[in-house]
């Protein structure tokens, strides 16, 4: 019942389209009538669109124009159906270390990122690990589930870990965690 519908609103809409279409066109065609100016004796200026003894031909500009971009076609629901070997694992991905709004003390900027992968990353596919901080790779794609950062600045950063394949397509993502890093620093002590 929804489908009809859809399809009897689609269908509606698309006939006022094409009314507006024909009205627009029919409006454009008497618009393009000449204009013409009147000046009367009192010096008074007046337009018509209908010539006279007194009157002179108004040369108008060219209206301009727009044409719009076209709009792409978005195709939805692409099933590929050459080979169901081919077909990616639904991987659930979550990083496990740092957590969620972890403040890091004392380790100067060095911080190992950890993930939990399920089903473990089908290699033979070409599926890759790829760390992200702050929304920018720190590592080239890789297998191995954790990554160190080392001498990481100070402040809040935030993690994104992905599962790509090997044409670089993003297959998965993590959630992404906010984690801050504290720097250690040395505090000059005065001299008694």
């Amino acid at each position: 019942m929804k489908k009809e519908v859809a399809v009897i609103e689609c269908l509606t809409y698309d006939v006022l389209m094409k009314k507006y279409l024909i009205l627009l066109l029919l409006i454009s065609i008497s618009a393009q009538a000449d204009v013409y100016r009147i000046i009367d004796e009192y010096g008074n200026i007046s337009y018509s669109d209908q010539e006279s003894s007194h009157s002179e031909k108004v040369e108008l500009n060219k209206p301009s124009t727009y044409t719009p971009p076209p709009i792409p076609v978005v195709i939805e629901d692409i099933v590929d159906t050459t080979s169901d070997d081919n077909e990616a694992p639904n991987y659930q991905l979550m990083i496990t270390s740092p957590s969620q709004n972890e403040n890091i003390w004392g380790t100067e900027g060095n911080v190992t990122i950890t993930v939990n992968i399920s089903p473990a990353l089908d290699t033979e596919r070409g599926d890759t690990l790829l760390f992200k901080v702050d929304g920018k790779p720190v590592t080239d794609a890789q297998t191995v589930t954790s990554f160190s950062l080392i001498n990481l600045d100070r402040g809040s950063h935030i993690a994104l870990v992905s599962v790509i394949d090997k044409l670089g397509n993003v297959l998965k993502n993590s959630k992404s965690i906010l984690f801050h890093v504290h720097k250690n620093t040395i505090r000059q002590q005065s001299v008694n």
